[in-house]
């Protein structure tokens, strides 16, 4: 017969083993059980994720989100619906640790200290962050301005690219921060801020968008690399399988280069950012 410590110790086996099965159960078998994907979108990043005059979701990794969710309920030949919750910068990782979104679709730049984490598909977009001025030659250059105020949206990798930048150079500067980018280029063309940084294609989409043409210019000059991916939570490996075969399917039958036409118009993609999708595709 087994003694009192050796049932204890196969009892507690059991306890830990049923814990850990619980623990490892992905969230792609969740969204498969009952059927939905919720989506977290960022409601105010266009043109990658933004909440359109309609109150609906758009943008192109809100596209992407929705044609992924297509190919995993093919994948396994089954229906699946999206789900959408609109978040900002600073709540975007929250919803997913708190298991109130499964997959965050916006401009999210996968980074390292970010991978501690979070899980992140493939790469969808690269981008990288820029500032925007007014046309009256005050700023020409960001690296010689005493007393100038900065501005830059909250809980992005944008600020901290701006605040490394601000220490490397021992700048004069002060540094705002904005809720989303329609509020801090509102700012910059008010004068409230003499530089507003943000990643490069949203400044220019959303110049355009403003109808500030002409009274904001882009600098040219690109200061951080910024990839961006959808995100997890952290340890969603089947989830995060299941994406990136979609995102290669969207990227091997080139889809990609039509919903980037589609969603930021005559954006100029450069060489590197068409050959981005040629290799960061997997092979099934």
């Amino acid at each position: 017969p087994l003694g009192d410590g050796m049932i204890r110790f196969l009892l507690a086996l059991c306890l830990v083993t049923s814990l850990a099965g619980t623990a490892s159960a992905d969230a792609l078998d969740r969204i498969l059980e009952r059927g939905t994907v919720k989506l977290g979108v960022r409601k105010a990043a266009p043109p990658f994720s933004y909440q359109d005059e309609n109150g609906k979701a758009a943008g192109l990794a809100v596209r992407l989100c929705n044609t992924v969710v297509q190919l995993i309920a093919r994948h396994h030949n089954t229906q699946l619906s999206a789900e959408y919750e609109f978040v900002d910068a600073r709540q975007r990782f929250g919803a997913l640790a708190q298991d109130r979104t499964d997959l965050h679709c916006g401009p999210a730049s996968a980074t390292l200290r970010r991978r501690e984490t979070l899980d992140f598909s493939l790469i969808y977009f690269v981008d990288g962050a820029a500032a925007a001025v007014r046309p009256d030659g005050s700023f020409d250059t960001i690296f010689d301005t005493p007393g100038a105020r900065f501005g830059v949206v909250d809980g992005t990798t944008t600020k901290g690219v701006v605040e490394d930048l601000m220490e490397r150079n021992t700048l004069d500067v002060t540094l705002e921060t904005y809720g989303g980018h329609e509020e801090g280029l509102a700012a910059l063309a008010a004068s409230e801020v003499d530089v507003y940084f943000g990643d490069q294609a949203i400044l220019f989409f959303q110049i355009e968008a403003q109808g500030l043409i002409g009274k904001l210019n882009v600098i040219e000059e690109v200061l951080s690399f910024e990839p961006y991916a959808l995100a997890m939570k952290r340890g969603e490996g089947d989830l995060r399988l299941a994406v990136d075969r979609a995102l290669s399917q969207i990227y091997e039958t080139g889809l990609i280069y039509q919903m980037i036409l589609s969603e930021l118009g005559d954006y100029p993609l450069s060489t590197e950012a068409k050959t981005l999708y040629l290799v960061v595709g997997l092979p099934e």
